[in-house]
């Protein structure tokens, strides 16, 4: 590697997770959006009661905009806010403790709302929030690329905040799944990308996934008042297999994992 390779190489690790897991699947939620203090905060604590439901195969990054963070130049209202100020970074805490105690929680990742404060202040709010739970290094600034391996098959994702909206625009980074927030508007797109065979001389193609996430907000009054329409609250999860004759990522909608969930234990 060159010394250009090097340089662009380390400006990524501060944003590297990783974690392992023995199953048949490994799972991946990116919860993100939140935006505690103008979301559903009863939906998400359900959301997280879910999870914790799940087994220890089943890992959660918490995305971009955490936090609601009205500021002077919001478009937002803190008269609409349920919590404000530091009663927001408190209330995340307490939702997601749980994910940190279990080892669910793999990471952080900032968002323009939060940023407002950052800008002004250069106090980051996910560090924070990363602090008082207990472990600095949760916090991974500006985006994540998590690592995910399930038994010999390892997986990449790349999660972003701030985003170009043209499809392929982060293709260059031949991850499995590339994860755009910040929209709040729901889509999944699977493409194909190719690697090359330098052995055997020979393209090889694979499927892999773009994934635009929604959020947790319920049709505040800001989006009412710009004529938006209401839009699904959730997250979508990955699923990935851990079969090493095949490798195969599923993204699946919350709503219709805990579906799935339910019919077995019905069954």
């Amino acid at each position: 590697m060159g010394d250009q390779e090097q340089y662009i190489a380390q400006a990524y690790e501060p944003h590297i997770m990783t974690t392992e897991v023995h199953d048949s699947f490994g799972y991946l939620a990116v919860l993100s959006d939140i935006h505690e203090g103008l979301n559903c905060r009863e939906y998400l604590q359900k959301q997280i009661d879910f999870i914790m439901s799940m087994g220890d195969n089943f890992k959660v990054v918490i995305g971009g905009d955490a936090t609601n963070t009205v500021t002077s130049n919001s478009k937002g209202n803190v008269l609409e806010e349920t919590l404000s100020g530091e009663e927001q970074i408190y209330g995340l805490i307490d939702d997601i403790k749980p994910l940190y105690d279990s080892g669910k929680l793999l990471g952080i990742v900032s968002g323009n709302h939060p940023d407002r404060v950052y800008n002004e202040t250069y106090i980051s709010i996910e560090k924070t929030i990363a602090n008082l739970l207990g472990d600095d290094s949760l916090y991974k600034g500006s985006q994540g690329i998590v690592y995910f391996t399930v038994n010999n098959n390892t997986y990449v994702h790349y999660i972003l905040h701030r985003h170009v909206v043209r499809r392929d625009a982060y293709d260059y980074f031949n991850a499995d799944c590339v994860w755009k927030e910040h929209l709040h508007a729901p889509e999944v797109t699977p493409k194909v990308l190719i690697t090359h065979d330098l052995k055997h001389k020979k393209p090889i193609p694979r499927i892999c996934y773009e994934i635009k996430q929604p959020s947790f907000q319920c049709y505040p009054d800001y989006i009412k008042k710009s004529g938006g329409r209401p839009l699904p609250m959730g997250y979508y999860v990955c699923q990935m297999s851990g079969d090493s004759n095949n490798k195969k990522l599923t993204p699946i909608w919350n709503e219709d994992l805990k579906t799935m969930v339910n019919m077995r234990i019905r069954l």
